[in-house]
């Protein structure tokens, strides 16, 4: 695969699992035994499966969740975005009660490809910014 593959590859994971929140997308954008590292809990993912329960709890609470790619650049085997992500708060979501709230939060993702798939993450979100915005702390 070129870089210009990891990039587009990026872009689908946005789109496809995110945007689209089409779980079984996973199984062609990721590798088996995936990893992700994220300040979420669980702070590490491990399989597909746990990703997919991840992405399912995300969509649960925000319905309406859609994300832009806004940056993406790739070397080797690795590709790097800076994305934003929307939604209102219609579900519960870390102890949290649905506020019918517009939230944003931004992020960067670092990830390993391996034979095409995304084999392992690392996701660094404004998590602070986004516990302030859902009410569970106070603001900064």
């Amino acid at each position: 695969m070129t870089v210009e593959d990891h990039k587009e590859l990026a872009r689908r994971v946005q789109e496809e699992v995110w945007n689209e929140g089409d779980v079984d997308a996973v199984d062609d954008l990721f590798v088996e035994d995936f990893v992700q590292h994220s300040p979420w809990e669980p702070s590490e993912l491990h399989g597909r499966d746990e990703f997919k329960e991840q992405v399912r709890s995300f969509h649960a609470a925000f319905p309406d969740l859609h994300g832009t790619v806004d940056d993406v650049i790739a070397e080797g085997d690795t590709v790097a975005n800076r994305f934003t992500m929307r939604a209102t708060h219609r579900g519960e979501f870390v102890g949290a009660e649905p506020t019918g709230e517009e939230v944003e939060f931004v992020g960067t993702i670092f990830a390993r490809v391996e034979d095409g798939r995304i084999a392992e993450r690392w996701v660094v979100d404004d998590v602070l910014g986004f516990l302030e915005d859902l009410g569970k702390i106070e603001e900064r």
